[in-house]
């Protein structure tokens, strides 16, 4: 006999972004109400249904910047134990622009000999755990692309043209 509701639910995780990251953007029904926008990035998949909520979620990645003092340039890579046999799949669809929260840590790794530096972005029900500058850039890279192709597919994408990675052009000006 079927439950009428699910056997488990899972309301928070969190993404470590080090290193090297790849993507994969893809586009369905593109200029109509029911239009989405996907973008995978290694085991995490992340459906749009906004340019408002892509650009929210890319506003809250260029936050970090100005956190990212100490992060290593490239985190030394940490396969965990069991790695060989299973990874973690992450799929969110963002349905509504999401909150986000900046907050540096630190920790003390006693079998390297040294404090390490990390950025959590607090974003709904996903905490990014920001752990180097490659993996940063790239994930800002890949999240600027699908920025761009969001302006392009959704029916409120000319609202929400401006990237909010770049500063406004008067703002050094006297």
């Amino acid at each position: 006999m079927p439950t009428p509701y699910p056997a488990g639910v899972v309301t928070h995780s969190t993404a470590v972004i080090a290193g090297d990251q790849t993507a994969d953007i893809a586009v369905y029904e593109a200029r109509t109400d029911r239009a989405r926008l996907t973008v995978t990035i290694g085991y995490l998949m992340m459906t749009f249904t906004s340019a408002h909520t892509v650009q929210r979620v890319l506003e809250g990645f260029a936050a970090v910047k100005a956190a990212m003092m100490g992060l290593d340039n490239r985190a030394p890579e940490r396969t965990p134990e069991g790695a060989q046999f299973a990874h973690n799949a992450l799929a969110v669809t963002w349905v509504y622009p999401p909150t986000y929260s900046v907050v540096r840590g630190k920790g003390y790794l006693g079998r390297e000999r040294r404090t390490v530096y990390w950025v959590d972005v607090h974003m709904g029900p996903i905490t990014w755990r920001i752990t180097d500058h490659v993996g940063y850039e790239d994930l800002l890279a890949h999240m600027k692309n699908a920025h761009k192709t969001a302006v392009a597919i959704f029916p409120d994408g000319p609202k929400f043209r401006k990237d909010p990675t770049k500063a406004p052009r008067d703002a050094f000006a006297d």
